[in-house]
């Protein structure tokens, strides 16, 4: 790690606990070599602080702070909108790690809330030592781990993108979503220091059945994507996968871990994503829920080319999707 990287890390740490993984500097790296432009601003000797992705269509240039700035107060989004103006933003989304309480702040400074694009609501949990923290487990997900691990299903751990984007394709096309393809894991998984994926394997074949990608930042964990097949369900490979990756965590000494995505908190079972939330809600934890994304437009005439351009985008994902 460079010494700029370190010194943009340190600086993050002592502003908040723990420091935002998508604010780190190796973020950054990921989302430059993705095609945004990447600029990391400190405020003000001091204080605020926050890594920002620049687009530029064509004199349009739009911003995205994800779980930023830090920290997330009043006095940041003063600091944010003025370096917006000087350097002729269109268009600023943020998605704050903060609390819903922020929104009173955001609507006063012209901010309005937008479809989120990281998880709004999440659950984390609390690491202990393997042996504890399975038996905090509800009943159900202790016995499908047990289970698996009794009919031999073996967890490998390892740097595997392109299996990653062979069970997320699975998931893709059972769930109707978009998701990253093997470039972007890959991505993840060369640039961020610590970033690993886990797959469950059957012991006879070798046969995957399930990969997560973890990545550790600041004494925390996160599973930012995962995929599975849907074959041999009854080994378990998906449960056991899981299990790999969040003891795997608590043995390396994280404090906590971010399962990263759930519904809302009372959403019924039309919700979409009801049934990945109930798979989560049996690790335990503590649900937890950000203020979400906000946007504000600074310049109209920019915000409406920049929407026509996502407007464009989001077409041609949909043809690519539907094409057999």
């Amino acid at each position: 790690m460079s010494s700029q990287a370190e010194s943009w890390d340190a600086d993050l740490a002592d502003r908040a606990t723990p420091a935002p993984l998508l604010q780190s500097w190796a973020w950054g790296e990921i989302q430059a070599r993705a095609g945004w432009s990447v600029e990391r601003v400190r405020f003000s000797p001091g204080g605020p602080m926050a890594s920002i992705q620049v687009r530029k269509v064509g004199p349009s240039r739009e911003a995205y702070i994800p779980r930023g700035p830090v920290p997330a107060t009043a006095d940041a989004l003063d600091a944010l909108m003025e370096w917006a103006r000087t350097a002729r933003i269109a268009r600023i989304v943020v998605e704050p790690e903060a609390s819903a309480d922020i929104g009173e702040a955001l609507t006063e400074k012209g901010f309005t809330p937008v479809a989120a694009i990281q998880p709004q609501h999440t659950r984390i949990l609390k690491l202990l030592p393997p042996n504890e923290l399975l038996s905090t487990f509800r009943h159900g997900r202790r016995y499908n781990i047990r289970t698996g691990l009794k009919r031999g299903v073996k967890v490998e751990e390892g740097k595997e993108a392109a299996e990653l984007a062979r069970q997320s394709a699975a998931v893709e096309r059972r769930e109707s979503i978009h998701l990253p393809g093997r470039r972007y894991y890959q991505l993840m998984l060369d640039l961020l220091p610590w970033c690993r994926t886990y797959t469950a394997r059957t012991l006879e074949t070798h046969e995957p059945l399930a990969t997560v990608l973890v990545a550790r930042h600041a004494g925390r964990a996160y599973s930012l994507f995962a995929g599975r097949s849907g074959a041999r369900r009854e080994l378990m490979g998906n449960d056991l996968a899981w299990w790999s990756a969040i003891s795997a965590a608590a043995e390396a000494g994280c404090t906590d871990f971010d399962l990263w995505g759930v519904p809302p908190p009372k959403s019924g079972s039309e919700h979409p994503w009801h049934g990945l939330g109930f798979f989560k809600s049996e690790f335990g934890g503590e649900e937890v829920t950000y203020a979400g994304a906000w946007e504000v437009v600074l310049s109209a005439a920019g915000a409406k080319i920049l929407g026509f351009e996502r407007m464009a985008r989001a077409y041609i994902r949909g043809l690519k999707r539907n094409i057999p």
